[in-house]
């Protein structure tokens, strides 16, 4: 079981020159990011396709032991209904994710906050997911909050993606084979730190864990929020 840090994206000048070296060219971010984290969440497969060859030179560039989160493309999260009614669609988008390999940890399904519960249409897509590939799901919509979805979810083999926006740490993550968690608060306390670093770790022990960090308006070299945050999760968890 492993645990799995990392931010939204990686092409950040912004992180130089507290994360990335002043003197190293862009072209070796990820490199030097895929030695230093251990996961990247990818949001640019949510706006369009991406070429095989763009997946093959990602993996290429990160250790063996390296894993991207893939956001699902808009039009599988914001289409009119949950279940896939381009079910060809759906085959090319994880065809194309594919492509990534044994780098593959997990494919971040994203709904918009107006979509509404709907436990028919998310059996459906669940339904036509290979089980090869992992999933979480995230739900802004106050109507997916309760324990129907995260136990149907796991039973399917997905788990409910926490975006944390307050700073709290809960209990424990919801259950399935993997957990995901976004850490969308700008700045964590000491003790949420803290709190969160002992979640992850406990929870890293019984199956793998994904935890990305916020990628923009938070200084390079802030342990509390941001990709020092990431950094100071790699480095602190046992």
């Amino acid at each position: 079981m492993t645990l799995y840090i990392g931010t939204s994206g990686w092409a950040y000048r912004e992180w130089k020159p507290d994360f990335y070296p002043a003197d190293l060219p862009q072209a070796r971010f990820l490199e030097h990011y895929g030695r230093v984290l251990t996961a990247c969440e990818i949001n640019a497969t949510f706006y369009r396709l991406q070429a095989p060859e763009t997946f093959a030179k990602w993996a290429a560039g990160t250790p063996e032991s390296f894993r991207f989160a893939i956001k699902a493309h808009r039009r599988l999260t914001h289409s009119k209904s949950i279940a896939p009614d381009d079910r060809s669609f759906l085959d090319t988008f994880l065809k194309s994710v594919a492509a990534l390999g044994p780098r593959l940890g997990v494919v971040l399904f994203q709904f918009p906050p107006y979509r509404r519960h709907d436990m028919d249409q998310l059996d459906a897509l669940v339904a036509a997911l290979p089980v090869s590939t992992c999933y979480a799901f995230e739900f802004r919509h106050e109507s997916w909050n309760h324990t129907e979805v995260t136990d149907r979810l796991a039973a399917g083999g997905a788990t409910v993606c926490i975006s944390n926006t307050d700073g709290s740490v809960p209990e424990s993550l919801p259950p399935g084979p993997v957990a995901y968690v976004r850490l969308r608060t700008d700045r964590y306390s000491a003790e949420a730190r803290d709190g969160w670093l002992r979640l992850l770790t406990t929870e890293g022990h019984g199956r793998d864990v994904f935890a990305f960090t916020k990628h923009e308006g938070i200084p390079a070299d802030d342990p509390f929020g941001g990709i020092g945050l990431a950094q100071w999760l790699m480095e602190n968890h046992a």
